[in-house]
């Protein structure tokens, strides 16, 4: 009894030097006691001290029964020493001891622990030769052992000859698990049409599957994106009287998600709290976030209530998801009811969040509800980023909302952020919207001495803009010559043209003339219709003719012209009626 007690207190070193003891004083011992010795270390994965004492049994001249035998190869098997116990299983067979099913099937794991599916098999094979009839334990782990290698092919053709063996019927909860497994390596596996063959073999042999096995099936579908089929698996639990779980609602909903079925999702998550099932927040924050990629917006604030029904806090992201979401659909009123639920839950809201509420206002091109999410973002001493205040000035600039676009501007440098060329474009584009075209030059100028340079269409904007109002016009030639560098090639003469013909029609020919000779130092020629059109449009113009300039401006846009389309330039300007001395149709000549 001693050793009994000590094992069963798992005192196995202790056991083991009680039987030392015992052989050393030549007291009997029996091969039982050997057994639980080796029981207990087996258990304990200390495959070598099964070895041990199996050797100091033989040397006490005590036999090793078929049980020693079993224990020693199940040993050897857990621990991966598959040719010490096939050793061991020759060793049982020349000492005439007659292999049973315990002994067959500690190979047949061991050869499936190793992935030797083929000598597995022909375990299987040979024990029934030998007489020797497997049992679900057996068929068990050979298929389990063909689930983890993902042969699906072999695990099937086991299960059949489970099934023709008579296993089938074995009684226990063991007779559905070899269905079961092999049913989830089919999903893992996609294979959704060999998850039903095993399905259908199961009750055609008259087993009735468990909420696992139906859990399992779903989950085949699920993953092999057959959501009818879900559903079907679904009616057939119904049907044989097992009622899904949490496990099998969060399957159906995850299978939803993924056929992008949202409403049955929704529809399936209020029918499992209607069942007080908790659904698994990884699940629930997965189809919020599909739903607010799909811009479902409805959809994501009823989940959102489901999520605080069963106590669970969203998190931060998740709010910040829904308000982009919100600002997809250009509805930032909706943006700032998740920010109230937010402080309602007591989760803080961070800069992402209060960004992301900007940007909704913004793509809804609502300066009113932005500047205020600005104002909440700053009470909330979250500093904004550089790409915030450029999101405000360019809304502004759409807008042109003047006085919203100096508040960000001054906000901007107060905080002591520092603009950055996106900044100075949205500030001059502004200026020039609102006609403050001064103050457009004041910002290029402090774009300059920070370092930066507007854009080309930017700068087009800002010339032309000074060549067309007489309070700028005196800074346009300083203004040209450190833009023109970033202006394109290809679109510098139409500019210049364009300048030359505002300042005309202004009544500044001197500064046209100083445009003319930017244009005649382009490398690439005007366009000869650009040419044509501009003389034609200066000949129109009554006040050139009265100065030397203008008359100067005329004769050097004249010599522009190639000899055959010259002209003599007329004292006066052509009367209404009368046709200019030459049109863009002589284009042609």
């Amino acid at each position: 009894m001693c050793i009994r007690d000590s094992l069963s207190q798992e005192r196995v070193g202790e056991a083991h030097a009680f039987v030392t003891m015992v052989r050393i004083f030549g007291l009997p011992t029996d091969v039982v006691m050997y057994n639980l010795l080796m029981t207990a270390y087996k258990k304990r994965r200390q495959w070598q001290m099964v070895m041990q004492v199996m050797q100091q049994m033989q040397t006490t001249q005590v036999m090793p029964d078929i049980v020693s035998y079993n224990i020693l190869i199940d040993a050897c098997g857990k621990a991966q020493q598959v040719p010490r116990a096939f050793e061991f299983y020759e060793e049982m067979v020349r000492r005439g001891l007659q292999p049973g099913v315990n002994t067959y099937t500690s190979l047949i794991d061991a050869c499936g622990k190793t992935q030797q599916l083929k000598k597995a098999y022909e375990l299987l094979i040979h024990m029934q030769e030998e007489g020797v009839q497997p049992n679900a334990h057996t068929f068990t782990t050979i298929i389990n052992a063909c689930a983890q290698a993902q042969d699906l092919e072999l695990g099937l053709q086991v299960l059949q000859q489970m099934v023709r063996c008579g296993a089938a019927h074995d009684v226990g909860q063991s007779t559905i698990t070899p269905y079961t497994t092999l049913i989830r390596a089919c999903g893992k596996a996609y294979a959704v049409d060999k998850a039903f063959d095993v399905m259908r073999c199961m009750l055609d042999v008259g087993l009735k599957p468990n909420t696992v096995t139906f859990n399992c099936l779903i989950d085949a579908c699920s993953r092999g994106n057959e959501l009818d089929k879900a559903f079907q698996v679904l009616r057939l639990m119904y049907h044989y009287n097992n009622l899904p779980d949490a496990v099998t609602y969060t399957a159906l909903i995850d299978a939803c998600i993924k056929n992008g079925a949202l409403g049955r999702a929704c529809q399936l998550l209020h029918q499992m709290r209607r069942e007080e099932h908790t659904p698994p927040s990884n699940m629930i924050s997965s189809l919020l976030d599909e739903c607010n990629r799909a811009g479902e917006l409805d959809r994501s604030f009823d989940v959102l209530q489901t999520m605080a029904e069963a106590g669970m806090r969203p998190a931060c992201s998740a709010f910040t998801a829904l308000i982009a979401a919100c600002g997809r659909a250009s509805a930032p009123e909706r943006a700032f009811d998740v920010l109230r639920y937010m402080q309602a839950l007591k989760v803080r809201p961070n800069a992402s969040t209060h960004t992301a509420l900007i940007d909704a206002c913004v793509q809804a091109r609502d300066v009113i509800r932005a500047m205020t999410a600005l104002q909440e973002m700053l009470r909330a001493s979250e500093v904004p980023e550089p790409a915030v205040f450029n999101s405000l000035l360019e809304l502004c600039s759409s807008t042109s909302q003047l006085e919203g676009a100096s508040r960000v501007y001054f906000c901007m440098r107060q905080m002591g952020i520092i603009p950055n060329s996106l900044t100075y474009r949205a500030l001059i584009d502004v200026f020039l919207k609102c006609g403050e075209v001064r103050k457009a030059e004041l910002a290029a100028y402090e774009m300059a001495a920070a370092g930066w340079e507007p854009d080309s269409a930017t700068a087009e904007r800002l010339l032309i803009a000074c060549a067309s109002r007489p309070e700028s016009v005196a800074t346009l030639p300083v203004m040209l010559q450190r833009l023109i560098s970033v202006i394109e090639p290809k679109q510098r003469s139409p500019l210049l043209i364009r300048l030359i013909e505002a300042l005309t029609l202004g009544g500044n020919p001197a500064y046209a003339l100083q445009m003319v000779g930017y244009l005649q130092a382009e490398p690439a020629r005007p366009d000869l219709e650009s040419l044509v059109g501009l003389r034609a449009q200066l000949t129109t113009l009554p006040g050139l003719y009265e100065s030397e300039t203008g008359r100067a401006l005329l004769n050097v846009v004249t010599e522009m012209l190639p000899p055959v389309l010259r002209t003599p330039v007329p004292t006066s300007p052509p009367s209404t009626g009368e046709p200019s001395a030459l049109t863009t149709a002589d284009c042609a000549m």
